[in-house]
């Protein structure tokens, strides 16, 4: 099994996070992500970004309201779909 490097593993953590990766790749990037002190930073804002894009695209009054509409009008204007 190749070794990742972190510029690989930063590259994919999107891809690595929606599900996007075949498995076996999907678990040695996922395992530098966790265990490289330079990366799992990353990871955890990433992870956390994207919760909060769930819960704001829900609804979920997690986030003031002014931050809502500035995240959704920020994903209209990237051409993305945030949803109901």
């Amino acid at each position: 099994m190749s070794q990742i490097s972190c510029q690989e593993a930063l590259a994919r953590l999107y891809e690595l996070l929606d599900g996007e990766l075949p498995a076996d790749h999907a678990d040695r990037i996922r395992e530098h992500l966790e265990r490289c002190g330079s990366c799992f930073p990353s990871l955890c804002s990433a992870r956390a970004f994207q919760e909060l894009l769930r819960r704001v695209s829900r609804g979920q009054p997690n986030a003031p309201p002014h931050l809502r509409e500035r995240l959704l009008d920020l994903l209209r204007s990237e051409g993305l779909d945030p949803g109901p």
